[in-house]
């Protein structure tokens, strides 16, 4: 569901407000797909912002999660693409600075917030999980460049040179999970094809094909059987971190950190949750 923005109903007042009036009217289109109304994109700017979020990504996750903020722009879904477009348009960097701030002077104003101090407090809850299910932030990201390399390296010796069809590779771009199915795809046309010439014409004695057969399928099992299942993994755990540098595989909102009761008194991490609470007052 999209909201079409209408551009005589949008009303500003004089002064300031020209300038505001100019930059929203950028995103103000006759044709094409309804846009969403820039005032609703501001709303959820501010208030992602007001946060601590500033990332598209984080942005969408609390479109879709955060209450607050679906009351805001009338539960519609945006995506990070839109998000970010939206905030990289000329004049926006100034209209979003400037309504910021505004924004914090109005709730100053109304003294929601009094800005003089804030005060932090916390605690950390060991979880209820296996002490030894770490998954570590640095350890994933060697693996994930080691395993990066070797793929690169067979990509170019193994595949290359027998699929015609084979996706150029760039080595300064790493290989996805996505990319290695559609080599298996490709690898597995390439196979039947192969096989369908063989049963169709034989040739007695020694036979190339099949010696090449045999070399695809070597392949193909090395692929998706071993490079695709990695770099999934690898994915899937870079995506949980969110910024830690640890996660529990058993519990992924469980991060090893040191906790002050410790019985066995040999600094073991163990995984738990650090809670925090800030209050002005």
């Amino acid at each position: 569901m999209c909201l079409t923005p209408r551009p005589h109903r949008l009303h500003y007042r004089k002064g300031r407000q020209c300038t505001r009036r100019r930059s929203v009217s950028v995103f103000l289109h006759d044709f094409g797909r309804p846009s969403y109304h820039p005032k609703l994109l501001l709303s959820a700017l501010l208030f992602a912002y007001s946060q601590g979020s500033f990332s598209g990504c984080k942005i969408e996750k609390m479109i879709t999660e955060n209450l607050a903020m679906q009351y805001l722009i009338g539960q519609l879904v945006i995506s990070y693409r839109t998000i970010n477009r939206f905030r990289v348009a000329a004049g926006m960097e100034n209209l979003l600075r400037e309504l910021f701030i505004e924004l914090n002077l109005q709730l100053k104003m109304e003294k929601l917030v009094i800005l003089d101090g804030l005060y932090i407090d916390g605690t950390k809850i060991e979880a209820n999980v296996n002490k030894y299910s770490f998954v570590w932030k640095k350890a994933t990201e060697r693996f994930s460049a080691k395993l990066q390399e070797q793929m690169q390296v067979y990509f170019q010796e193994e595949i290359t040179p027998l699929i015609h069809q084979a996706i150029e590779l760039d080595t300064q771009e790493p290989i996805s999970s996505e990319q290695l199915t559609e080599f298996a795809q490709l690898l597995e046309e390439e196979l039947a094809g192969l096989s369908q010439d063989i049963e169709e014409t034989p040739v007695k004695g020694k036979d190339d094909r099949k010696t090449k057969r045999r070399k695809l399928k070597k392949v193909l099992r090395k692929v998706k059987d071993d490079f695709s299942v990695r770099a999934e993994k690898c994915e899937i755990y870079q995506e949980t971190f969110q910024g830690r540098k640890s996660f529990s595989k058993t519990d992924h909102d469980a991060t090893f950190m040191r906790m002050k009761e410790d019985l066995m008194r040999n600094g073991q991490l163990k995984p738990g949750y650090n809670l925090q609470i800030a209050t002005e007052n």
